[in-house]
């Protein structure tokens, strides 16, 4: 005898199958989506390295070569400034896409002396570092400088290969 099935569905067995399933798909992508945003995040923190980097050599342009020592020397050539040298209107210092209450002035303007570029260039992070801040240094004599970031794991960013800090510079 045929036994005539009036309630049709699913049985208990085939709904926890199913249930273990999409557990395992979820286990597997959630690490992949949370290092995307981070590498999202550091991304953007490289895009403001490269602002920085832009407002430094536009400073050296209009000073004929000269780059300036601290932040407050290229404050006006950042986005929005007024592009001068003296006076004008500060432009707008990259955010930090990583900590939005941090202002970027305050972090980059502690690096302001020669040893922070050298510490920069050495892989080292000036005390007054915050996460996510494209941080600026220039050298006393004028002749050069460094824009380095800080990521999300509260570390130098690193180079394409992973090995090396990454550093902008006139070099």
């Amino acid at each position: 005898m045929h036994l005539n099935r009036k309630n049709k569905g699913f049985t208990l067995v085939e709904l926890l199958v199913v249930v273990v399933i999409i557990g395992i798909l979820a286990a597997i992508a959630l690490p992949n989506f949370i290092g995307a945003q981070t590498k999202a995040k550091n991304a953007s923190v490289k895009g403001n390295m490269r602002t920085v980097q832009i407002a430094a050599e536009s400073y050296a342009t209009d000073s004929g070569g000269q780059y300036g020592i601290a932040v407050t020397d290229i404050v006006n050539f950042a986005p929005g400034g007024s592009n001068t040298i003296a006076g004008g209107t500060a432009g707008t210092w990259p955010g930090n896409p990583l900590d939005t209450a941090s202002p970027g002035v305050a972090a980059g303007a502690a690096l302001a002396d020669p040893a922070a570029v050298a510490a920069l260039r050495a892989g080292g992070i000036n005390a007054g570092a915050i996460m996510g801040q494209a941080l600026y240094a220039g050298t006393a004599d004028k002749a050069s400088y460094a824009v380095t970031g800080i990521g999300a794991d509260k570390k130098q960013l690193a180079d394409a290969s992973g090995l090396q800090p990454l550093v902008l510079s006139n070099q």
